[in-house]
């Protein structure tokens, strides 16, 4: 797993978590949906351990796959950042300034 902050890190556990829980919601299989992405059935594993991170794009990919449009898709990884991989504030937030 790569490198980063805390709040990362439980961003993209949160989005395995996420992605493992809807493909068993449809009753799908990792090689099933590792055949509709283009992936083996491994690299699903993979991103569902939390051993391997998806892009933005790839994410995308992955919940269209599961059968989210992409307003749902936006929602779904909206959410997720805002309960689990929210930034500390910063020079750029305006909770930052004094």
């Amino acid at each position: 797993m790569s490198s980063g902050t805390s709040a990362e890190s439980d961003f993209h556990r949160a989005l395995a978590e996420l992605l493992a829980q809807l493909r068993n919601e449809r009753h799908t299989s990792q090689g099933t949906l590792a055949a509709e992405l283009g992936l083996d059935q491994a690299a699903v594993s993979r991103v569902e351990s939390g051993q391997r991170r998806l892009s933005v794009a790839e994410a995308f990919g992955w919940l269209e796959a599961l059968g989210l449009d992409s307003d749902e898709s936006a929602i779904k990884l909206r959410d997720l950042w805002r309960e689990f991989g929210g930034r500390p504030p910063g020079f750029w937030n305006e909770s930052a300034r004094v």
